[in-house]
């Protein structure tokens, strides 16, 4: 039987979080849980327990920012890595490092095939 990766999904507007987790279903390897709702999004974190959370900061000031923030704090999920997607990051400071302020980012609006692979780097260590 195979394991699949948990992946959580936070971003208030369903659309784009469609999308997102078709492509990640498609791939076979995940079983994904999304959260539109910033005030329930740690108690969701804590009761999936998942491998990968990938947060929606889009805006300055949002919740995702917020909650990137309590999760990092959160001693029981601060572990997880998390994928941030941000229109505060070029595509140039991605390609240079995908890291910022400790935080792994894709620019957004990010390209299905750029998300998939930042998904499999963080999850199996794979380019």
């Amino acid at each position: 039987m195979k394991v699949l990766k948990k992946i959580l999904l936070i971003d208030r507007e369903p659309r784009v979080s469609c999308s997102v987790r078709k492509a990640l279903a498609e791939a076979g390897k995940y079983s994904i849980r999304e959260e539109h709702d910033a005030a329930f999004a740690i108690h969701i974190a804590h009761w999936f327990r998942p491998d990968l959370i990938v947060i929606d900061v889009t805006r300055a000031a949002t919740d995702g920012e917020i909650i990137a923030r309590h999760l990092r704090l959160d001693r029981d999920l601060c572990h997880v890595p998390l994928l941030c997607l941000s229109n505060f990051v070029s595509k140039r400071q991605f390609v240079s490092a995908g890291i910022l302020h400790g935080y792994s980012f894709l620019a957004a609006p990010v390209k299905i095939d750029q998300l998939l692979r930042g998904v499999e780097q963080l999850l199996f260590g794979k380019d």
